[in-house]
């Protein structure tokens, strides 16, 4: 089994290629609150661009201003990454308000790229809604440790549905220092989803002259495009929909509703035909 080890200043990496050869892609802290920033971070970056490594940045969420914390977490990274940075995800294990965890992910998916969403075992309930609101490029990572030996007990799995299993803290990996964070791979997601092999749902359009890229909506899908989709359906059908980000079932209504108007397929999905009657029709 692959090593996907997430790691900080704590457990540096100590053999870039060692790193290279055992570990698909890395996840690394890069910030904390509004002012702390991982004193290892441009190494990390560096290291990873440098040795064609994969690799995702997080922000450990104080309590508090978590959205604040978001933008942080971008406005430090995103002078630092290059071509190899897949995403960032953010850290909910310090009783954060549910509320404001999903307004600090529907930040962060509303850039347009992929993230995960971090969260305990235990607190499933309590994120469930975050959990459940997440866009569809939006991956969930959730811990479950177990008896903590370095090894996966099957004993201990993560919650159906989780895409990313962090299973140990006190795991080994080629090249990094002491014992890290171990992770596993749990739900549909593919390896190549993490590392970038595979593209976000979304489609190219041109319209007016210039060419936009847009996801793919559908029951479930959250962020700034479902906002503009609601407001191009109220626009165009008098859909009176609430422009709140949330695609759920009054927004996909209403996109059924626009579907059939257009001689469309009545799915319920806004993909690239109902984008593109949308946009130019």
């Amino acid at each position: 089994m692959s090593d996907y080890p997430d790691i900080s200043h704590y457990h540096p990496v100590e053999d870039w290629s060692e790193v290279r050869e055992s570990c698909p892609f890395l996840i690394a802290k890069a910030t904390q609150g509004t002012g702390y920033i991982d004193p290892t971070l441009e190494r990390f970056v560096r290291g990873c661009e440098g040795n064609d490594i994969p690799y995702w940045l997080y922000a450990y969420l104080n309590r508090g201003d978590e959205l604040a914390q978001a933008k942080f977490l971008v406005s430090t990274c995103e002078s630092l990454v290059g071509d190899h940075f897949r995403g960032y995800a953010l850290d909910v294990e310090a009783g954060n308000a549910a509320a404001d965890v999903r307004a600090a992910l529907e930040y962060l998916e509303g850039l347009g790229g992929r993230c995960m969403i971090y969260t305990m075992y235990a607190q499933y309930a309590t994120y469930q809604s975050a959990i459940d609101g997440r866009g569809d490029d939006t991956a969930w990572w959730e811990a479950r440790y177990g008896q903590n030996d370095g090894s996966y007990s099957s004993g201990y799995p993560a919650h159906g549905g989780a895409d990313l299993h962090q299973y140990t803290s006190r795991g080994s990996c080629p090249g990094i220092s002491g014992r890290c964070d171990l992770n596993r791979l749990t739900g549909t997601r593919a390896e190549d989803w993490f590392t970038g092999d595979t593209a976000p749902a979304s489609t190219d359009i041109t319209t007016g002259g210039f060419n936009m890229t847009l996801n793919t909506i559908q029951k479930g899908s959250t962020g700034a495009q479902v906002k503009s989709l609601q407001s191009l359906l109220n626009g165009k059908n008098r859909a009176g929909l609430s422009v709140d980000g949330i695609c759920g079932t009054k927004t996909v209504s209403a996109i059924q509703a626009y579907q059939k108007a257009m001689g469309l397929t009545v799915d319920g999905i806004a993909g690239a035909h109902t984008w593109t009657a949308l946009l130019t029709k």
